[in-house]
């Protein structure tokens, strides 16, 4: 499990991610009233889309790190620097 990259009283990024899709979602002129009385469902989807923005970002700086750094070590293999055993 990982512990999330950014954390403020309570909040992570992905309830502000979920927070800022919602606000979004809410000011469009095409959100209906039924929407608007279904807060779970909205919460539901706002979550949603804030998990798969998560996976992205994860994606990216996976690809990013490896980009710099090359590959990561093999699980038998040490890492530049670290003493043998």
């Amino acid at each position: 499990m990982t512990m999330p990259m950014f954390v403020a009283e309570g909040m992570n990024l992905r309830d502000w991610f979920a927070g800022q899709l919602l606000a979004a979602r809410l000011a469009r002129a095409d959100t209906t009233q039924a929407e608007l009385q279904n807060g779970a469902e909205m919460a539901k989807w706002a979550y949603g889309m804030a998990q798969a923005l998560m996976a992205q970002r994860e994606k990216i700086y996976a690809e990013e790190e490896h980009a710099m750094w090359g590959p990561p070590p093999e699980p038998d293999e040490p890492s530049p620097g670290s003493k043998p055993k």
